[in-house]
């Protein structure tokens, strides 16, 4: 069953292990590993989909939710592309899970047609039952009369199509989409610290957005932000004037976590850092401007 605790309030999720794990006996030189300590948990996005693979859909909503959970104790560690295939989304899924990864979000696949295989995969790859939710199934038949209503469907009743959607994993919660059909769901995954999930989402980007802003956000994602980000922009000067700057900032400031990006006018650049410990990435960006060829925009 899932805990009580977690269907309610936010900010609750504080805690957990860390993402890399190392022992304390450890000598930790690589500076990303270093990084990776003090970011205690993480979150993997794992897009579904054949036309996202192929070139047909941009995958606007992997770009879009890891810019929210950026903000959030659960920034984005890895975002993976896998097809509508039962085993290639369980496969992926199972690897989080092994990970002890705190947030995982399948984006994709909760529709009617056949080719809508996450939450089939999901509950085969978690070794859970699926089974008709009646409250669930209630609120997609009153969708369905409404189009009907609206002579958009030519049944009052729901399809075998719309009951599909209405199956869902045993333990899940099944959270609101106030822009479509196919529900959300929330899968408590097994944990020996705080409660981690899987979240499964729809892939229209409407209803994606709003789920994960009314529903997902202030439910299972809030508190502090984990990471703190700044930037510095330059005009004018070639992105390897910095190599040797940003060689030595980064073994000096192990917390920090340097990159640099080029824009589309020549010469433009964007040096931008981020660090869990926001003390040392201001020390750490103020050696920056410091230390480059010329001042910062």
């Amino acid at each position: 069953m899932v805990p009580a605790v977690a269907a309610q309030a936010a900010g609750l999720y504080l805690g957990g292990p860390c993402y890399c794990h190392v022992s304390r006996s450890t000598t930790v030189t690589d500076p990303s590993v270093r990084w990776a300590l003090r970011v205690r948990q993480s979150s993997w996005i794992v897009a579904v989909g054949d036309e996202v693979l192929s070139g047909h859909t941009l995958d606007t909503n992997s770009n879009w939710l890891a810019a929210q959970l950026r903000e959030t104790p659960f920034p984005v560690a890895r975002i993976t592309v896998v097809p509508d295939d039962t085993a290639e989304i369980s496969e992926v899924v199972l690897a989080g899970v092994a990970h002890g990864v705190a947030r995982i979000f399948c984006c994709g696949g909760l529709g009617p047609t056949p080719d809508d295989r996450t939450v089939p995969a999901l509950a085969s790859g978690l070794g859970l039952g699926l089974a008709e939710h009646p409250a669930t199934l209630e609120r997609i038949r009153q969708r369905v009369q409404r189009m009907h209503r609206e002579g958009r469907v030519p049944s009052p009743e729901p399809n075998a199509g719309n009951r599909k959607m209405a199956l869902v994993p045993t333990g899940a919660l099944v959270l609101r989409n106030p822009a479509g059909m196919a529900p959300p769901l929330a899968i408590p995954l097994s944990s020996g610290g705080e409660q981690r999930w899987l979240i499964a989402l729809p892939g229209v980007p409407r209803e994606l957005r709003e789920i994960v802003e009314q529903e997902v956000i202030p439910t299972f994602c809030g508190g502090r932000r984990a990471v703190t980000y700044r930037e510095s922009h330059f005009l004018g000067v070639p992105e390897s004037q910095f190599y040797p700057i940003l060689t030595s900032l980064a073994e000096e400031h192990p917390l920090v976590r340097f990159g640099s990006y080029p824009q589309a006018e020549p010469g433009n650049l964007i040096i931008r850092a981020c660090s869990a410990d926001p003390d040392a990435l201001d020390r750490a960006m103020a050696q920056l401007l410091e230390r480059s060829p010329q001042p910062a925009l």
